[in-house]
């Protein structure tokens, strides 16, 4: 007695369209060696075909007359496209969108708000740019000694013409 040679497991899953006679030459070829020279072989096909033999005697079910019907209702639920709201990627873009612009929000009202803050509130430094012809001549207002002097100074006009064209004064 020849050595058993036994089905591999492709050959084991195409033996179904053997029998239907759905293979193309090749496997067909190899399944029918196979089965000439494997005893084993031909008595899994033998079982095969009496499963389908027994298949064809059991009473064949009858569908619902609504089965066509629902068939073709569930047909055209699958063409039916949903509306971009329902798409998640739809919700995530505008749930990003709606950041988004509270952020852009929060960045516009910080940026007017400083931008306000900074021109309308009076620094320091803008005080004493605005003092800085005081403040350059503060020691000859320190030599006077007296704000009185300082007063009847600045009441006659044309000498302090004259004090401030004359470099003497000059504190520089």
């Amino acid at each position: 007695m020849g050595k058993l040679t036994r089905l591999s497991t492709e050959d084991r899953e195409n033996l179904a369209a053997y029998l239907d006679g759905e293979l193309d030459e090749n496997s067909t070829r190899r399944i029918e060696s196979v089965l000439t020279s494997s005893e084993v072989a031909r008595n899994e096909v033998d079982v095969l075909a009496q499963t389908y033999d027994m298949l064809d005697l059991l009473p064949r079910p009858r569908a619902a007359g609504d089965f066509t019907e629902k068939t073709l209702a569930t047909a055209k639920l699958t063409e039916y496209r949903k509306p971009l709201t329902q798409h998640q990627w739809f919700r995530s873009a505008r749930k990003g969108a709606i950041f988004a612009g509270w952020g852009l929000a929060l960045l516009t009202a910080g940026v007017v708000g400083y931008s306000l803050a900074f021109r309308w509130i009076p620094r320091q430094d803008d005080f004493l740019l605005q003092q800085l012809p005081l403040i350059q001549k503060l020691d000859v207002y320190v030599e006077t000694g007296n704000i009185e002097f300082v007063k009847e100074l600045s009441a006659q006009k044309q000498l302090l013409k004259e004090l401030q064209g004359s470099p003497v004064n000059d504190p520089k």
